[in-house]
């Protein structure tokens, strides 16, 4: 009889805690959907046409991945070390929108376009987040499904995306940011498995064979990675070496250090050497942007600290952010001083670590207008993605720890924390609204130049006031179908 009721009581659990994940993967599922409907919501940006058309100075780039002439002829042009991106994005944007135009309208198929890459992206860097955070690529198991549902609200479409924003309004900075960004993590996604979560890799051959061209990837796209790769690279040897160097104490220093680098692991050689000799390489071709302004190192360091405050004191989003982590590690360094816990918290102040050197070699990449302060959300998105990180896998932690009794009162704080971060989202489904009557406007006209409302942008980052700089952009309307001949437009 009773082996009848504890088989009935673990029936009802098993039952319970199945509808528990079913409503997450629904309330995750939605959130995804909500996301996509704010992204087709997003205006377009005035890189578009400058990258897609291309602009004589975005030639260059194309016709040389890998920047060699900048090295052997001293020439200077807009990102030589961001082949891959120009490369994306202007291939994605002259074949998608034209193949979804099959069953929407040209129009529409532009924004169909910047949502799907940009949901795309999101998505990938939720699966990878939740893969480091678990150590496991099994999504349908209830800890992927967790730490999945505990990042996702922390991607602000909205809300408090200009402070701690993943994916930008502006799809170009989604190709030359968040994209990179979800490259590197992929990219490093084994090591990450292999040596904090001490899983071994199914596809070590295949590995082997793509990752020396993938890293070439890695390092010329976006403005953000080589300076990741090369910061991590040396937290990752120079821990491992304060490791192991005790067992060679009794030896002279010269001996130490031969002694402590010959039993690194191959492993780290392979992922981390390469890619940081491509980081170097690209970093230096990278001082050959004309897109640099000058200034001064000692000016753009006294900005830094103006750049931190305003992101830190203008909205919740990472105030929050900071507490939950606070009280989290808190609550580890208190009740659970376990092995994993205590790996964690030293994972944890490696990222300090990390988070200071990268912010102060932000000076190092040069100056633009229209970032005066060099810090902003999205130089500083690999700090934030850490961040997210580092909350997902204490949370999981916490709650896979806590007993059933304080579990409820901590998982109240986390459904509170989460709600911050949805609610503050706003839907604002119609910034486009504007823009789109002006491409109906412009489709529609018999006229080769047409004035549009003198508040409505459209593939500009201002108003235009003169026809002729509306130039490029008549030409990729053009490319997309949207006008037949080109038209030029001007902003009354």
């Amino acid at each position: 009889m009773n082996i009848f009721r504890a088989q009935i009581e673990k029936s009802k659990t098993t039952l319970t805690k199945r509808i528990i994940y079913i409503i997450l993967s629904f309330f995750l599922l939605f959130d995804l959907g909500f996301s996509f409907l704010q992204h087709m919501g997003q205006p377009l940006d005035g890189d578009l046409a400058w990258n897609i058309v291309p602009s004589n100075d975005v030639k260059p780039i194309l016709k040389n991945p890998l920047g060699t002439v900048v090295v052997f002829r001293n020439q200077s042009y807009p990102n030589p070390n961001r082949f891959f991106c120009h490369w994306t994005i202007q291939n994605y944007f002259k074949k998608i929108p034209l193949l979804l135009q099959k069953i929407v309208t040209p129009i529409n198929s532009i924004y169909f376009s910047c949502a799907i890459f940009k949901i795309f992206v999101q998505i990938f860097l939720i699966v990878l987040l939740s893969i480091a955070i678990t150590g496991s690529c099994k999504w349908y198991k209830p800890d992927f499904i967790i730490a999945a549902i505990l990042v996702t609200p922390l991607f602000q479409t909205n809300g408090y995306v200009r402070y701690m924003g993943i994916i930008d309004p502006s799809i170009s900075y989604t190709f030359f940011y968040a994209f990179p960004c979800a490259l590197l993590i992929f990219y490093l996604m084994p090591f990450i498995l292999q040596n904090f979560h001490e899983k071994k890799t199914q596809t070590k051959v295949l590995i082997k064979i793509l990752w020396i061209p993938f890293a070439f990837v890695i390092c010329l796209s976006g403005p953000l990675n080589p300076g990741i790769i090369l910061i991590f690279s040396i937290l990752i040897f120079v821990n491992k070496i304060l490791k192991e160097s005790p067992r060679f104490k009794k030896s002279n220093i010269i001996r130490r250090i031969i002694s402590t680098i010959r039993i690194i692991p191959q492993n780290y050689w392979f992922y981390l050497i390469p890619v940081s000799i491509l980081s170097i390489y690209s970093l230096y071709i990278g001082k050959f942007n004309s897109n640099n302004i000058n200034k001064s190192l000692i000016e753009l360091f006294s900005r830094i600290p103006k750049g931190i405050y305003f992101q830190l004191t203008q909205k919740l989003g990472f105030p929050v952010l900071f507490m939950i982590l606070t009280l989290n590690v808190i609550i580890i360094k208190r009740n659970f001083r376990t092995q994993e816990g205590r790996k964690i918290l030293t994972v944890f102040k490696w990222f300090g670590i990390f988070t200071l050197l990268y912010i102060l070699l932000l000076p190092f990449g040069g100056f633009r207008s229209y970032r005066p302060n060099n810090l902003r959300y999205d130089t500083i998105m690999p700090v934030t993605l850490g961040l997210i990180f580092f909350f997902g896998s204490t949370t999981l932690y916490i709650i896979k720890s806590m007993t059933t009794r304080h579990k409820m009162w901590y998982i109240s704080i986390i459904i509170t924390v989460i709600f911050i971060y949805t609610n503050s989202d706003k839907a604002e489904f119609d910034k486009n609204n504007c823009e789109r009557i002006a491409l109906e406007k412009i489709s529609s006209s018999k006229d080769t130049i047409i004035q549009i409302p003198g508040d409505c942008t459209v593939l500009s980052w201002n108003t235009i006031e003169d026809p002729k700089n509306s130039e490029l952009n008549a030409q990729l309307l053009k490319i997309w179908g949207i006008t037949k001949e080109k038209k030029l437009y001007y902003n009354y």
